[in-house]
């Protein structure tokens, strides 16, 4: 996985996680906010029905024989009795009232606008406020076939305090649904819009990180007047490829060493030092390929690694070494001329490991310096090959 795509999904993930943990509890928590205002104004709008409805007459409930029930002297309760109408007129919530175990009164209407008359308790009702007196919160509830949400109280005789009924006012769930649905749909288009512009200025964020890390990542492994590696990373790249390499794979390590470069900067000053050493990397860059590792590893002196192929031919290295040797004699760098380099080359062909590779190369070297300088010397692990001028 690229550097790039872990840093964003290490900036995205958290946010993503906390923005999904937020939805999750603001959706909850605003769950439970609604249906506890649910739950308060359907319990106030029942106790205030149950005040209006005892306000009305005094002694007990009592069923007569043609169905009705009455309160007292005074108060009529049948399907005809309009009070639960203007309760819903007044609140916009349905009442029923139940005596035993079926609804005597209701604001209910069936499809047909015929007033629901004798619908059955539901069994938590029955036993929890019929049965036991409690008062009964319903989230959940099916009236007359359709979801509702309600709150029941129950109506007691005033002579023993005896339950006889209950008072259910109610409202359709499909409202609640709507406000929730709404709810999420507008929460999360909001969360998105803002997880969109955070996830874009993230992603923007991240590219530019990136880009001045690769940059700073480069600068620490580029000598940085020449733009080749430096000597930490060639020899971290060297041994790295001499240890992948497979069983009889052939390398050559060039060792080069700028003659007489003191000589240079003492006669023409160091700022044409700086060049010849820019123009001399321009040199290898030329005559290698771009799969060899070319580094600067200190001052004039520059090692290459140059995996030879089963088509290339061992002279092909001598041939680098030629060019560069005539590339260099023809560089003129201000009244700077006539340069030369001398070269040793380390050829294995003995899976040798790095170490031992520079060593042999570095042997070369100085065989080539002894020799007279502006020369190349090339030896083969683990004796010697070729010896030129």
């Amino acid at each position: 996985m690229k550097f790039r795509t872990k840093l964003l999904l290490l900036n995205c993930l958290p946010l993503l996680i906390f923005a999904a943990i937020s939805l999750f509890l603001g959706l909850t928590q605003f769950r439970a906010n609604l249906y506890n205002e649910k739950e308060g104004n359907l319990r106030a709008a029942a106790m205030a029905a149950l005040t209006f409805y005892s306000s009305q007459g005094y002694g007990d409930y009592r069923r007569q024989d043609d169905g009705y029930v009455w309160r007292g002297m005074n108060l009529n309760v049948s399907e005809k009795t309009s009070i639960v109408d203007d309760l819903k007129k007044q609140t916009g919530t349905d009442f029923t009232f139940y005596f035993g175990k079926t609804a005597i009164m209701t604001s209910i209407h069936d499809e047909n606008g015929r007033r629901c008359i004798g619908l059955p308790t539901d069994e938590a009702i029955l036993t929890y406020t019929i049965e036991q007196g409690n008062q009964l919160w319903c989230r959940h509830i099916i009236i007359n076939g359709k979801p509702c949400q309600a709150y029941v109280i129950p109506i007691r005789q005033e002579s023993d305090d005896s339950v006889v009924g209950a008072l259910m006012a109610s409202t359709p769930a499909d409202g609640f649904n709507s406000a929730l649905r709404n709810y999420v749909l507008t929460t999360v288009a909001a969360m998105l819009l803002v997880l969109i512009a955070v996830l874009i200025l993230i992603c923007w964020h991240v590219n530019w990180f990136a880009q001045k890390f690769a940059e700073v990542t480069g600068r620490s492994r580029q000598d940085l007047l020449t733009g080749l590696y430096n000597k930490l990373t060639f020899e971290y790249e060297a041994a790295k490829h001499l240890a992948q390499r497979k069983d009889g794979e052939t390398s050559a390590l060039f060792i080069i060493d700028l003659d007489d470069f003191k000589q240079v900067n003492d006669s023409f000053g160091h700022q044409t030092g700086d060049e010849l050493l820019k123009a001399f990397g321009g040199i290898l860059l030329q005559a290698f390929r771009s799969s060899d590792i070319i580094g600067r590893i200190g001052g004039d002196e520059f090692m290459i690694l140059m995996p030879i192929t089963e088509n290339e031919p061992l002279t092909r290295v001598d041939e680098i070494a030629r060019e560069i040797l005539e590339n260099l004699r023809e560089l003129e760098i201000g009244e700077a001329r006539h340069l030369t380099c001398s070269i040793g080359v380390g050829v294995d062909d003995a899976n040798c490991g790095f170490r031992e590779l520079y060593a042999l190369a570095d042997k070369a070297l100085y065989a080539a310096k002894k020799k007279g300088k502006a020369s190349f010397i090339r030896y083969s692990c683990p004796q010697v090959a070729n010896e030129e001028k």
